[in-house]
């Protein structure tokens, strides 16, 4: 590994530590075969004990999962000539062979533009994926499909069904044999505890007590009374993947390594040059990394959200519209920079995860940046999509690109 300095970048992830963005992080930057920096910085956890952080720490991906393990996954499916994308998913989902549903496809839940809602407790409801997709199937389109894109956890609890449904395994097999250990991924999945005997030190701790759920729920109106108390080291912080999918969803509860994410960017920046054609074809790649959304108010991927250099709006903010009721006031209403800076090319893609995760992946300049935190283990709530945006700027200075 040549182990590049990258002083500007880590100076940024060093303020952050310092205003108590966030306790710990670990980053990594690579380009397309070589990992070029790797350094963790502050606490795994700061209670009940301080721990420092370490490069080989595990963290809570959250909705990272979207484009790591569920997209992954179908578009592998896709690449094996299992299914295409403009199937509708009532061809694999009976349940939803129904007047409101049956024209929605892979394609539309890829993007976020289905009308689902973005957002739901369903755990307040279900407590199976059957129940699960009885509730979802239930609560209809809040929108034409295709007529916007509005970021929704649970379209992707639909997709990670399917995935099952296609390949006949659990989704926890299935990205463990399509993606993860393909790519030579071996400290990534999901249950970490049970799935790779992960030791529970290397755990990075979240928040305690499900706080931001429970204060979700109470502002829609609903109760729950199976809270897991305490901190949950190797379960979702996401509610509807702990409690409505046994840690087990399209939309979260995957775990892994910042090495582990350069590898996954990698493996695409292999596959968009088409240096390697085993994980996705180049076709398939691009197509993936492509916008499906023009001229709606936000530009998507099969997965992925793609590179714009203005600021996120309160319109088009990765909390949408139809789940901000559920939410605080302010900083949440406020815009501010993309999470990947300005200085990434044009063709450049990524994804965060409410837990304070980030991976970027910049084609044109061969380039792949994870930035992990774990930002819900402080009482100090800042947006870290600035810190994000300023570390990303500032690799690329580094690096002199």
């Amino acid at each position: 590994m040549t182990q590049l300095h990258l002083a500007n970048a880590w100076g940024v992830i060093q303020e952050g530590l310092a205003c108590e963005a966030f306790p710990g992080a670990a980053v990594g930057v690579a380009s397309s075969n070589e990992v070029l920096f790797l350094k963790a910085g502050g606490f795994s956890r700061i209670e009940p004990s301080q721990r420092p952080m370490h490069q080989d720490d595990v963290f809570d991906l959250a909705s990272l999962t979207k484009p790591m393990a569920t997209a992954a996954a179908l578009l592998r499916l896709v690449h094996l000539g299992r299914l295409s994308l403009n199937e509708p998913v009532s061809a694999y989902i009976k349940e939803w062979r129904r007047p409101g549903l049956s024209h929605i496809t892979i394609r539309h839940l890829l993007t976020h533009t289905s009308g689902l809602p973005a957002w739901f407790p369903l755990y307040t409801k279900a407590a199976n994926q059957d129940e699960v997709l009885t509730q979802i199937s239930k609560l209809g389109l809040v929108y034409e499909t295709g007529s916007r894109v509005e970021y929704s956890c649970l379209g992707f609890i639909v997709l990670g069904i399917l995935v099952e449904r296609v390949s006949g395994l659990t989704l926890s097999t299935a990205c463990k044999e399509l993606v993860f250990s393909p790519l030579g991924m071996k400290e990534t999945a999901y249950l970490p505890l049970e799935t790779l005997k992960v030791d529970p030190e290397r755990l990075v701790f979240n928040e305690a007590d499900n706080l931001v759920e429970k204060s979700m729920i109470q502002r829609a109106g609903f109760s729950f009374s199976n809270w897991q108390e305490g901190y949950r080291v190797g379960t979702p912080n996401d509610g509807n993947a702990c409690y409505a999918m046994e840690g087990i969803s399209g939309n979260a509860g995957l775990f892994s390594t910042a090495r582990d994410l350069l590898i996954f960017g990698q493996a695409w920046l292999n596959s968009l040059s088409g240096r390697k054609k085993e994980f996705l074809s180049p076709s398939l790649a691009w197509a993936a990394v492509s916008n499906h959304t023009p001229g709606l108010n936000s530009a998507r991927g099969l997965g992925w959200m793609l590179f714009r250099d203005t600021l996120i709006t309160q319109e088009e903010m990765s909390l949408p519209p139809s789940m901000i009721p559920y939410l605080t006031p302010p900083p949440y209403l406020t815009p501010s920079p993309r999470s990947s800076g300005e200085l990434l090319s044009k063709k450049a893609f990524g994804h965060t995860g409410s837990t304070g995760t980030s991976l970027w992946i910049d084609p044109e300049k061969d380039l792949v940046m994870t930035l992990l935190t774990n930002r819900l283990h402080t009482k100090t709530k800042m947006d870290l999509n600035t810190i994000r945006a300023r570390f990303h700027n500032a690799v690329i200075t580094d690096l002199g690109l």
